[in-house]
């Protein structure tokens, strides 16, 4: 199933303004730090082996790449930017890179 994410965007920006009117860009950095910090607390986990199963952990990791890229959303709201657009744009660069080939930098030169 394709996704719009400029649709889902503009259903949070709506939830956002709706939600937390006075929102901040900090507040959307901070938010996707805490989520990373989420993400990395379930890979910690799942590779201790403790706090949960498997399927415990992946559920935790689920949810906050979720929500990373809800406040991800969030932020280029915030700032007036599409994410589909940066996403394209970076993916455009970084897939042209060659670490095989080229280990110091991906590229030739």
């Amino acid at each position: 199933m394709a996704v719009d994410l400029d649709v889902i965007q503009r259903e949070q920006l709506a939830w956002m303004l709706h939600n937390f009117p006075d929102a901040t860009v900090n507040q959307a950095v901070l938010g996707v730090c805490e989520e990373a910090g989420e993400l990395a607390h379930a890979q910690l986990k799942f590779e201790q082996g403790i706090r949960g199963d498997k399927g415990d952990h992946e559920a935790e990791a689920r949810d906050a790449v979720g929500d990373i890229c809800i406040y991800l959303f969030h932020w280029c709201n915030l700032m007036g930017f599409q994410l589909f657009d940066i996403i394209r744009e970076t993916w455009d660069q970084v897939k042209q890179r060659d670490w095989q080939k080229f280990p110091g930098n991906g590229r030739d030169s």
